[in-house]
């Protein structure tokens, strides 16, 4: 009887030490090398990490933790806000701590979905679907991911020159806070190419002038809602559930 709970106990405790190295956390890295605070906004289906954003001074970074399988991720920095992080003139939520809060004005996005279903693959990718109003990029950290052909550091960097008059998002003192994408400027549904009115890849008008725009100053980011051929970044955990990832706010 000694020997069978013993036993049940050894297996008890094997089975949690296999559970807990497979939801080994995420290690996400955010810096400001940027001339102006920023507030970073956090989202994810199934967890927002950091509760939903904090302050960075310019050249601070913070580090935080997502779990494993962290879906439909997304990072982004406000721009212009008050003191207390409300009121930005960029990717505002409408607080400090997004907490579930997202944004459809001109930001630039880093989006993650790790661990997925498709051989435990992280995708992971820079959007600019709704616009831009930092320059970004984003590193995978060696020694946490295995090389590959899509697994490498990509950044974004944009020309507010270029962009059109009636797309352009303005500040509180009659500065250029952001550039709109065609989608966040109009709201039409050829621009935006929304799933719940039947648009897909295949019937999606695009790429236009437009998204054209912003693809000619980031080749490496989304333009459109289906622009994946170009855009998607893979990489391979070198241990399960354990990728780190560098965000950089004016690289």
């Amino acid at each position: 009887m000694a020997k069978s709970i013993l036993k049940l106990l050894f297996l008890t405790v094997i089975a949690v030490l296999l559970k807990t190295s497979t939801t080994v956390g995420h290690q996400m890295t955010v810096a400001n090398r940027c001339n102006q605070v920023i507030w970073v906004g956090t989202f994810g289906d199934n967890e927002i990490p950091a509760n939903g954003g904090f302050r960075l001074n310019p050249g601070e970074s913070n580090k935080f933790e997502v779990r494993y399988k962290w879906l439909s991720g997304r990072i982004w920095g406000r721009t212009g806000c008050d003191a207390n992080g409300r009121n930005c003139e960029s990717g505002d939520c409408g607080e400090p701590n997004c907490r579930g809060r997202t944004v459809f004005d001109a930001v630039t996005l880093a989006e993650f979905g790790l661990d997925s279903d498709f051989m435990g693959l992280d995708f992971w990718d820079i959007s600019q679907v709704d616009g831009h109003n930092l320059p970004m990029s984003i590193r995978p950290v060696p020694g946490t991911v295995k090389n590959g052909n899509k697994c490498y550091e990509i950044s974004c960097r944009f020309d507010f020159n270029v962009c059109p008059n009636n797309f352009k998002q303005w500040g509180k003192n009659n500065n250029l806070a952001g550039c709109k994408s065609a989608c966040s400027a109009t709201r039409e549904d050829r621009f935006c190419c929304p799933e719940n009115k039947g648009y897909n890849r295949d019937n999606c008008p695009q790429p236009t002038d437009e998204s054209r725009l912003f693809k000619n100053q980031c080749p490496d980011a989304y333009s459109y809602a289906y622009d994946d051929d170009t855009s998607v970044f893979a990489c391979e955990n070198q241990t399960p559930g354990s990728s780190s990832y560098e965000i950089t706010f004016c690289p």
